[in-house]
């Protein structure tokens, strides 16, 4: 059977949970099976008194977590006629694990080292502690498969400083250490062969079981490990412009026409026009989503967020963009997506209101968060 994550105490008094995920040659990316174990030992570790911190770990120099494994996802989905049992405990146990992560009451810390994406940008973004390097990627490009920013996407998207979080979501652009530490997606940047003395510290750290203190103490720890001299910046280096164009596009009544017309107009530098490129081949569905997405965000706390998202999540789940992006992707490969519209203005209104319309009966299923 195949490892997916590990877990053991470490510590003074064994009082750090560590889970490392160790399915390496997918980049980690998440099963089902990796959700449910992840979320059985942290829910655990949260009730245990014992137990003062969390750590998220990665035994992979490549990647923390590339997200979910969207090709399992796919055959899941393609196996039957009727909805994916398997896509729709995915996505609820994927999206309980992430807000009980936002609202630990004991500090979580996250190595981000290398790829993270998608989910895996959903399980850092809900930790205390988020730790990058010099080679962290970050990205939510769900653009490029039909589906949407999510995993509490629409919560740390929407918190990003001018409104760079829209530019982020529609192009799926990569970010570097730099730029997640200047937008507040990490909290320190670190050299990746500092991870052995950094464990050590935190070893060595005395916790009181006050959340606040603690969070205090593991701050203080890492500080001392922080990079003077950081890798380029890619996002913050354009950072003004497209705070324009975003201020532009939430101006206008046609958001989308108007950022696809800004788009036309950046320099030519080979980050952007790649984030351009991007965008222009993925989904106009999920671009409207998106849109629509972020505009309800403004005025929804962490877990009404999280309830639109398994909103959308299961109607993608039932519609043909999500499956139709992945196997042109991942699947056959091709590259070449036979997206349901054109353009984001075949895109009615009704059809990106339906995918907000719960698809179960009865009460929601992340009813409880927040209650």
């Amino acid at each position: 059977m195949e490892e997916l994550v590990l877990f053991e105490t470490r510590g003074r008094n064994d009082e750090i949970g560590v889970a490392t995920l160790v399915r390496e040659r997918p980049l980690n990316s998440l099963l089902l099976e990796t959700i449910e174990l992840l979320s059985d030992q942290i829910y655990a570790w949260l009730a245990d008194d014992k137990i003062r911190c969390i750590v998220l770990d990665s035994s992979s120099e490549r990647a923390f977590c590339a997200g979910a494994d969207i090709t399992k996802l796919y055959h899941k989905i393609k196996a039957s006629d009727e909805p994916s049992t398997y896509a729709d405990k995915f996505f609820l146990h994927e999206y309980r694990l992430d807000y009980a992560l936002h609202t630990a009451n004991k500090p979580i810390i996250a190595w981000g080292n290398g790829i993270v994406m998608g989910g895996g940008l959903g399980l850092l973004g809900g930790c205390s502690h988020r730790i990058g390097t010099r080679t962290t990627r970050i990205a939510m490009p769900e653009i490029t498969i039909g589906l949407f920013p999510d995993a509490g996407g629409t919560w740390f998207l929407s918190q990003l400083p001018d409104g760079l979080g829209d530019f982020a979501g529609l192009t799926g652009c990569q970010l570097s250490a730099a730029d997640g530490l200047a937008l507040g997606l990490l909290d320190v940047v670190v050299d990746a062969e500092s991870k052995s003395a950094i464990f050590q510290r935190l070893e060595q750290i005395e916790f009181t079981g006050t959340l606040a203190s603690d969070k205090e103490r593991i701050t203080a720890g890492l500080s001392g490990f922080a990079l003077r001299e950081l890798p380029p910046q890619q996002l913050q280096a354009h950072r003004a412009v497209l705070s324009e164009l975003v201020e532009a596009c939430r101006a206008s009544d046609d958001y989308l026409g108007t950022f696809e017309e800004a788009l036309s107009r950046l320099p030519e530098d080979d980050w952007l026009q790649g984030a351009l490129q991007t965008y222009r081949n993925g989904s106009p569905l999920t671009a409207q989503i998106f849109v629509e997405q972020m505009r309800r965000a403004k005025k929804m706390s962490l877990a009404e967020m999280f309830r639109m998202e398994l909103a959308i999540a299961y109607r993608c789940a039932r519609g043909e963009e999500f499956p139709e992006g992945v196997r042109a992707l991942m699947v056959d490969k091709d590259k070449n997506p036979q997206w349901q519209f054109s353009n984001y203005r075949e895109v009615s209104r009704a059809v990106i209101e339906q995918h907000f319309e719960p698809s179960w009966t009865g009460a929601h299923p992340l009813a409880d968060l927040g209650r």
